[in-house]
């Protein structure tokens, strides 16, 4: 097993770990916003109202955390096998390319849309950086291929 390919096994499990943990959060997620329409059960009209905005914001954000999730796992299952096996690895290529390709267009929308923070760039970067990285690693074992 090659360096490159010890490098993709390494960030395909941190992926997995990471796609893991998010699905969870999206889960209790889920479950803190139909936790919020029942407890309004009993409440006035206004304030079933406000409770159940909440709760739609929290949908919404456990949806995004459920499919960011379930991508990022596949993401690692197929980071995984193209490790194990070099002839396995252009899934996982493509999908690094093309979330190189997302990771720098986040990384423009954050300056043209005036999120100017410094976490909505460090995050961008990191993000970029790490499919960059993953889109190198993976054209390495790719080369590999018999």
């Amino acid at each position: 097993m090659t360096g490159s390919q010890k490098a993709i096994k390494v960030l395909s499990i941190i992926v997995i770990v990471v796609a893991i943990l998010s699905i969870v959060a999206g889960l209790v997620t889920c479950a803190g916003g139909a936790a919020g329409v029942m407890a309004g059960a009993d409440a006035s009209a206004a304030e079933q109202q406000q409770l159940a905005l909440g709760a739609g914001v929290l949908f919404v954000l456990a949806g995004g955390a459920l499919v960011s999730g379930i991508i990022d796992l596949i993401v690692g299952l197929l980071g995984l096998r193209g490790a194990k096996d070099p002839n396995k690895i252009m899934p996982f290529f493509v999908i690094a390319i093309i979330g190189a390709v997302f990771a720098a267009l986040n990384l423009i929308g954050c300056f043209t849309s005036g999120q100017l923070d410094g976490t909505s760039i460090a995050s961008a970067v990191v993000q970029l950086a790490l499919m960059v990285v993953c889109v190198i690693l993976a054209n390495n074992v790719r080369k590999l291929r018999y």
